[in-house]
């Protein structure tokens, strides 16, 4: 779309400098008209020689500033990444996690306290709850009134401003992240699938046996849909999951 666009804009643009290009190449020819006999004809030639050149001049100048303006925006992002601040140690040798971490499920905030940026205001201020294993709760309220910041809080997307959440009364500020979000998971509302089989989607690592993928595939509701396929647990998948839709 933004290539579209950009075809009339460069159009506009060549029409105006043609333009402006020939006033000049106007002015300059007029003028060596009008003092044919004061100005040294070779001087004449050499000034509608040089207009002449304008209008090629002006073209490259602005096309070159186009193109500096529009790529200078990958130099920002490039130079945001460079100062954004580094995520805590991927591990943390000093806090392992226990073998079976976590085994019941319980959470618990205490006194959790949330902002996305230094500066500014509390997202969450001073939440407190406790959530039993296996219990399913419900978090409901408008738009902006912390529903995604207690996801990003559990997977210390952004880290907290005070308080703590205990998994299983382990505080996971003092997990490594790789500990933290390899043993806990998320399903969006907008499921993902990515091009490959379909053992792939459900096993990156392939680690687990098909009985297991086909209890996952029952408690989905999705083993007869899957069985019914030719290639079974190896029926490709496309990009973003097209066949599946």
């Amino acid at each position: 779309m933004v290539w579209w666009l950009r075809f009339p804009c460069c159009s506009w643009l060549s029409v105006r400098l043609e333009l402006i290009g020939g006033l000049i190449t106007f002015f300059a020819a007029l003028f060596a008209v009008l003092s044919r006999d004061t100005v040294d004809p070779a001087l004449v030639g050499l000034s509608i020689s040089s207009s002449l050149q304008v209008t090629i001049a002006l073209t490259v100048l602005m096309r070159t500033a186009s193109d500096v303006e529009t790529n200078i925006v990958a130099v920002e992002r490039i130079k945001e990444y460079v100062e954004l601040k580094q995520e805590a140690p991927w591990e943390d040798p000093s806090h392992p996690a226990p073998s079976d971490w976590p085994t019941i499920g319980e959470v618990t905030f205490q006194d959790y306290q949330l902002r996305y940026r230094e500066g500014l205001d509390l997202v969450l201020k001073g939440v407190s709850f406790s959530i039993r294993g296996g219990e399913k709760v419900g978090i409901v309220g408008r738009t902006g009134a912390g529903k995604s910041s207690l996801t990003l809080a559990l997977f210390r997307i952004i880290e907290p401003a005070g308080g703590s959440i205990l998994i299983d009364d382990v505080d996971i500020s003092q997990l490594g992240l790789h500990a933290l979000r390899s043993r806990i998971t998320i399903i969006p509302q907008d499921p993902v699938l990515f091009s490959g089989s379909l053992r792939q989607n459900l096993d990156p690592h392939g680690r687990l046996t098909d009985e297991v993928l086909w209890r996952a595939l029952e408690h989905a509701h999705l083993k007869d849909y899957v069985g019914g396929l030719l290639a079974g647990l190896n029926h490709e998948v496309a990009e973003g999951g097209e066949n599946f839709r």
